[in-house]
């Protein structure tokens, strides 16, 4: 037998855009699938650590190429925000006129036609979960917003119930005026975090961020985000299919 037959779970990597993103991952992420019999672990993109932003789509897709082609049966799949990615990647100009609903599903389409296409003929398109959030990650804490202020409160120095009283009210404002946690963002200065950091200046992106998120917990967030929750339950489902 083989090393790979003896693994009793999935191997999963999950490349990310940032450092938020992969505190969550190989935290809240990882606690969750693990139980779902899948081992997931974050990754950054390209060489060298990003200092911010989205790279060129060459970049990602030689990372997702090499991580598929390590171990024939790992899966891959990817935690990039549609807002900034940039138009190299397959599908982000033709999906900027298309509908809310549309965007993300369409890019992701891209970019697994895309991967399945250098991978070669004999590639298991199955292997590879192409996930396009809409927004930043920040986005997601809106999904609880009580949970949210309360937290903010304790990185602000604020615990007192009249000021956890008037964030979360600001921070309802912002999420009924948007329709919806991943429908939050218009501009480079309405993004989730400006949002965030006008609020509560003591919010840490990468520190905060994940540690809220984690206080939130994935039932709330899935219910409250409807397409990260298809992408979770497409990632849960390959514990049974090992």
């Amino acid at each position: 037998m083989s090393f790979e037959e003896a693994l009793p779970v999935t191997d999963l990597a999950v490349i990310v855009e940032g450092q938020s993103e992969l505190a969550f991952v190989n935290s809240t992420l990882q606690e969750h699938l693990r139980g779902h019999g899948v081992d997931a672990w974050g990754r950054l993109p390209g060489k060298h650590v990003q200092c911010g932003g989205i790279p060129k789509w060459d970049i990602v897709r030689g990372d997702i190429c090499r991580t598929l082609k390590e171990r024939t049966s790992r899966r891959c799949t990817i935690f990039f925000d549609f807002y900034g990615m940039p138009h190299s990647w397959p599908g982000r100009r033709e999906a900027a006129s298309a509908s809310f609903s549309q965007k993300a599903e369409m890019v992701e389409a891209a970019i697994a036609e895309d991967i399945a296409t250098v991978m070669g003929s004999d590639f298991r398109r199955e292997l590879f979960i192409p996930y396009v959030q809409m927004h930043e990650f920040e986005a997601l804490l809106f999904s609880d917003v009580d949970q949210m202020s309360r937290q903010l409160c304790v990185v602000n120095s604020c615990s007192d119930e009249g000021s956890h009283s008037r964030m979360r009210n600001n921070l309802q404002k912002i999420l009924e005026t948007a329709g919806s946690a991943e429908q939050i963002n218009d501009s480079a200065n309405t993004a989730p975090s400006k949002r965030i950091l006008g609020i509560a200046p003591g919010y840490r992106k990468a520190i905060s961020g994940p540690i809220i998120l984690g206080r939130i917990g994935i039932p709330q967030i899935r219910q409250k985000c409807p397409h990260f929750n298809q992408w979770l339950t497409n990632l849960e489902a390959l514990g049974s299919s090992y």
